[in-house]
């Protein structure tokens, strides 16, 4: 499967926030800081699931940590024969993050991004960019960026799907913190 054409990457580098500021059910001026915050982090992490595929075809689940603003990268650093099957790998990479929050009460977000494929309407496969976003204080969301074919055989970016979810990458959460 391959991802480079200029569209594309023009694409990957005007990705849009995942919550604009002219989106009606969220709009900007209702967000508190940590909604923000949370959206800067899923940009970041769109944009580098979006590169890596770009460049190379495909991507590794991988995170992004986020300490007072500053972030870092939670990924597989192994030989990359001996990588695991990328589903065991982002199970494990979940479990991981959650070891981290409950370690480092410092890091105030998380995030995980994999590749992840769907069946649309008429039962084709799409696949698409799967990202998951937690803050300590926000109820976390579960955001799905599509990558369609186009008339050409060449991918697009689809329009992204979000939505809250209940499992958490934070293993604590007190009642009242949606």
């Amino acid at each position: 499967m391959r991802f480079l054409t200029a569209i594309f990457l023009f694409g990957v580098m005007s990705v849009s926030p995942v919550w604009s500021a002219d989106d009606p059910k969220l709009p900007d001026t209702e967000k508190s800081d940590a909604q923000k915050d949370m959206d800067t982090l899923a940009q970041a992490g769109i944009r580098q699931a979006l590169e890596a595929i770009a460049k190379s075809g495909g991507m590794y689940p991988f995170g992004l940590i986020s300490v007072d603003g500053n972030l870092q990268a939670v990924g597989y650093s192994g030989a990359k024969e001996e990588a695991p099957d990328p589903e065991d790998w982002s199970k494990a990479l979940f479990m991981k993050l959650r070891q981290i929050g409950n370690e480092q009460p410092e890091v105030d977000m998380m995030s995980i991004y994999r590749l992840h494929e769907v069946e649309n309407d008429k039962g084709e496969k799409v696949v698409g960019v799967w990202a998951e976003i937690d803050h300590r204080d926000v109820r976390p969301w579960v955001i799905f960026v599509p990558l369609i074919k186009n008339a050409e055989g060449k991918h697009e970016i689809g329009e992204t799907i979000y939505y809250a979810t209940d499992q958490p990458l934070f293993e604590k959460r007190e009642a009242g913190n949606d």
